[in-house]
């Protein structure tokens, strides 16, 4: 039987990613390659370095999961491998490896395209709903842990989707994007996601438009919206703190992965009576979309310029930096002496607050073991 050594001899992380769809990023370099991957209009979803490729010093790290070796690397994306199940961790590790391992390797040398190709419109029709129930909805409950409680709550807001000129006969979980300062609700857009996928529909629209799971009887009288970056993320941090949110009061939106100002002014214009809550990642891009946020709703032009170890701040009458390490809201409002009217949360120990739920469906099995 292998060891984890002898796995890390024989397969490359680079074998894996382009086996999950990324590409090399030609325009990066070769020393420590870089690759990403996106979804069908280009935007960007995930991005990986790579040290010391094709070695067994090889290492990777990414906004995520900040980085490891070959079987970190497995065991942070194990969701992105659904056809190898097994209730210990270790064992489902070891199906992947096995499988790689006796697999041919021949680098692709695709290259990530760095110019997006023309979108499409968002065509609607393309896209077939049906009805959905909570036993159609095991990845969220199963997959990611989302109690049954949760997921009836939000259900409203939640949907079975079919590409209809997509491969295949399945259907993902969508969950609808409307631009909030349309009256008449369309969808323009859907947040999609299953077993080892996620991605927006094709044309979709994500520079006006989000997820909205509105609860309040009326516009007016919502007093809180929480912004995150996924659906997931938003039901997670609702299910951890359901104790402390009036649901009827409550708002909670998905930007999708990224912000654009349009998503957060579109917002705020539906419920001018909302307080802003964030719940992004607790990483250094969630901690900027904190900031991105924050000079929305104070009305000011912020700067963002990434460097290798702080970033640069530019707002009217400021230039600073502030060490990547200590990026945060709080170091920002100091720095900046901006203050606008919203809280950020944080998983604690944690990226997300998806992952929070994952790790204490981790421990009750570790515990029943």
């Amino acid at each position: 039987m292998l060891t984890f050594d002898d796995y890390k001899a024989k397969i490359s992380i680079i074998q894996i990613l382009e086996d999950l769809g990324y590409k090399q990023d030609i325009s990066k370099g070769k020393i420590s390659p870089v690759f990403k991957l996106t979804d069908g209009t280009g935007n960007k979803l995930d991005e990986i370095i790579i040290k010391n490729p094709h070695s067994v010093q090889e290492h990777y790290y990414d906004r995520n999961y900040k980085g490891g070796d070959l079987i970190q690397f497995i065991k942070n994306h194990i969701n992105d491998f659904p056809q190898f199940q097994h209730q210990n961790t270790f064992v489902r590790i070891n199906m992947i490896l096995g499988h790689y391992a006796n697999e041919p390797y021949t680098p692709k040398y695709e290259a990530f395209k760095t110019v997006k190709t023309e979108n499409k419109s968002f065509d609607r029709d393309r896209y077939k709903e049906f009805p959905t129930t909570i036993a159609d909805l095991r990845f969220l409950t199963n997959e990611r842990n989302i109690n049954h409680q949760v997921v009836e709550k939000f259900l409203p807001f939640i949907t079975r989707v079919k590409d209809l000129q997509g491969n295949g006969n399945y259907y993902n979980i969508g969950f609808p994007y409307i631009n909030p300062t349309d009256k008449d609700n369309k969808v323009t857009n859907y947040e999609l996601r299953n077993y080892g996928f996620k991605g927006m529909a094709a044309g979709g629209d994500k520079s006006n438009s989000l997820w909205i799971a509105d609860f309040c009887p009326h516009p007016q009288m919502a007093k809180h919206i929480y912004f995150a970056e996924s659906a997931l993320d938003a039901m997670s941090f609702y299910q951890l703190n359901a104790n402390k949110i009036k649901l009827e009061e409550s708002v909670f939106c998905s930007v999708g992965g990224y912000i654009s100002p349009n998503q957060i002014k579109n917002t705020l214009s539906r419920y001018p009576q909302a307080k802003v809550h964030t719940c992004f990642d607790n990483d250094l891009n969630g901690n900027l979309y904190d900031i991105k946020v924050h000079g929305i709703i104070s009305n000011s032009e912020i700067a963002i310029k990434e460097n290798k170890d702080d970033v640069l701040f530019k707002t009217k009458g400021r230039e600073f930096s502030i060490n990547k390490n200590d990026i945060s809201l709080e170091s920002f409002r100091e720095k900046s002496k901006i203050v606008a009217p919203m809280i950020s949360h944080k998983a604690e120990k944690a990226k997300d607050f998806n992952e929070i739920l994952m790790k204490q469906h981790e421990q009750k099995k570790s515990i029943k073991l």
